[in-house]
């Protein structure tokens, strides 16, 4: 609950936000959604679970965190600056798959453990590239340049680490081959594989399944980013619920969205919906901005904000 949010345009509101349900915040521009949202909602329960923040947006009090274990905000900001960030490695896809080529006849006689295939850390990665696959190219007054590594042509790892191959399928493949496939390749290759597959449901789940495995995050889209985002978020949330049967004895997150659906296709808005509720079942609370009517039809609750925008809006 919160109560008498009067930051900006905020009218001394008291708004109650029931958890474990799908919360949709909706109104005209500029009726005081992202306000209420990210200027006081967010800091103030950040701010009650101890995490760094801005200072809340004026308001008397916030009840009820304590029904929480963490709030997470999640909007479209790019997830990571460095090529070496990748779905896969996102998701703690990779982990699985660098399992598998450790296992490999030819890893084996060479002692060559997981660590080996990482391209953070190791001495398989390429060391021209650092393992990023790219030379990044800053330049002064327009967008970065990211250049194909000249040594290992894009592929991340010394040739010696490209020689370890598993077959999957009809398919004899390196390392770097497994990051060259979109997702639902891997899903489909991997069909047998129950560590790797648990890993990259989420991203099926959030409609991403078209994205390689080793695409640099710096490229996905801000709407790509902000899925992959709940992708974590889900691969998350069933970690934990397998590590513990009750559900009831451990409290839930709070995510709070930015317009998740902004720019999709209505096919993908249902798969995102479809995500969206994995997270209330395994007992975590969603709400969400947004002005899609579906998406609205769909919420459990509607908190609407209006009647108008600036001076006229602010009201509940």
């Amino acid at each position: 609950v919160l109560e008498g949010a009067r930051e900006h345009n905020l009218k001394g509101l008291h708004i109650e936000f029931p958890l474990q349900r799908l919360v949709a915040v909706t109104g005209v521009s500029g009726s005081g959604k992202s306000t209420l949202m990210q200027d006081v909602l967010y800091p103030a329960l950040a701010r009650h679970l101890g995490k760094a923040t801005e200072t809340p947006g004026a308001h008397e009090r916030l009840l009820g965190a304590d029904w929480l274990s963490d709030a997470v905000f999640v909007d479209q900001s790019p997830i990571g600056k460095t090529a070496r960030s990748n779905p896969a490695s996102y998701v703690g896809a990779f982990d699985a798959l660098r399992a598998l080529f450790a296992e490999a006849p030819l890893a084996r006689e060479r002692g060559y453990g997981a660590g080996m295939f990482s391209f953070n850390a190791g001495d398989g990665r390429c060391p021209t590239c650092g393992g990023s696959g790219f030379e990044h190219v800053e330049m002064q007054f327009l967008s970065d340049v990211y250049l194909r590594c000249p040594d290992c042509d894009g592929k991340r790892f010394r040739a010696t680490l490209l020689e370890v191959k598993i077959l999957r399928g009809d398919r004899v493949l390196s390392v770097a081959d497994v990051l060259e496939l979109t997702v639902s390749e891997a899903v489909q290759l991997f069909g047998s594989d129950r560590e790797v597959i648990a890993k990259l449901q989420p991203i099926v789940d959030v409609g991403l399944d078209y994205v390689r495995l080793g695409q640099p995050v710096p490229t996905l889209s801000g709407g790509e980013a902000q899925r992959l985002k709940l992708a974590g978020f889900l691969a998350e949330a069933a970690e934990r619920q397998a590590r513990t049967s009750q559900r009831l004895a451990q409290k839930g997150v709070l995510y709070l969205f930015d317009e998740p659906t902004t720019g999709l296709h209505f096919d993908d808005i249902a798969k995102l919906m479809r995500a969206l509720r994995k997270l209330l079942d395994a007992g975590h609370s969603v709400v969400t901005i947004e002005h899609n009517l579906d998406v609205i039809r769909a919420a459990d609750w509607v908190i609407d904000l209006g009647p108008e925008g600036g001076e006229t809006g602010g009201e509940l």
